[in-house]
């Protein structure tokens, strides 16, 4: 921006710009949701896999970004079979067994995005897989013990940032799961899957820490039962924005 001033110097009118630098903008606050397939955008088909994603804009943390607007900027950590802090039984192609341990994930994934104002953590879901079969209660231990996880993250890898704030989300219950060849990871999962909300709950009021519950407004409608359809993502990240919103301080 330039300003013009003019100024009466021995009789002789001076006109003098000024060059301003224009006035720096402020940083978007920063939001990072960590997932599974749900958090990555799987779409869900009658041939259960292989998958492909859904669009930046057609997930629900792009839903969320568009209705946070433009000084939030939410950054997304989804990876298909993540856990809450189970390594994988093996690796799968590349990706080792270790890397599906959301503890594992989290820090380094805090660390590479940071500065991180906010954490969003939903998982949970593939604990209750086959052969893991995990009771829900410490499914959201786990759960929160990633949140506690997240708020110690502070100051990554040589950097002045702070910890980020952190928000637990319960992941929604499935819905039928029979009509593709995943039931035979999570037709085990239908039943426990219904009392994730209850768990996530009672574990959020024990620990003070801010909980979503995912259930209250989506209803798993993907043909798999596992995984969202273009509603839901729709509903679950205009419904996450308010929330959001008063954690950001906005």
């Amino acid at each position: 921006m330039n300003t013009n001033i003019t100024l009466l110097a021995s009789s002789t009118l001076i006109s003098i710009t000024l060059l301003t630098a224009p006035m720096a903008l402020a940083e978007p606050l920063r939001v990072l949701t960590y997932g599974d397939s749900n958090t990555w955008g799987w779409n869900p088909l009658e041939k259960g896999y292989p998958a492909t994603r859904f669009s930046d804009q057609q997930r629900w943390s792009g839903i969320l970004d568009k209705a946070l607007g433009e000084d939030v900027k939410v950054i997304v950590d989804g990876m298909v079979g993540r856990t809450t802090n189970i390594d994988n039984k093996a690796a799968v192609g590349t990706i080792a067994a270790t890397d599906f341990n959301g503890r594992t994930s989290l820090p380094v994934s805090i660390a590479k995005h940071s500065p991180v104002d906010l954490v969003v953590i939903m998982l949970g879901t593939n604990d209750l897989q086959m052969g893991r079969e995990r009771p829900p209660m410490l499914i959201a231990k786990a759960a929160f013990d990633l949140a506690d996880l997240a708020k110690s993250v502070k100051q990554p890898i040589f950097s002045v940032y702070p910890a980020p704030k952190v928000l637990v989300i319960a992941p929604a219950a499935l819905g039928d799961t029979s009509k593709t060849p995943l039931n035979s990871f999570f037709g085990v999962a239908e039943k426990p899957s219904t009392q994730l909300s209850s768990a996530f709950t009672s574990e959020a009021k024990s620990r003070n820490i801010p909980f979503f519950d995912a259930s209250l407004v989506v209803k798993t409608q993907g043909i798999d039962g596992i995984h969202f359809n273009l509603e839901n993502h729709n509903q679950l990240g205009k419904a996450l924005a308010l929330k959001i919103t008063k954690l950001l301080n906005k």
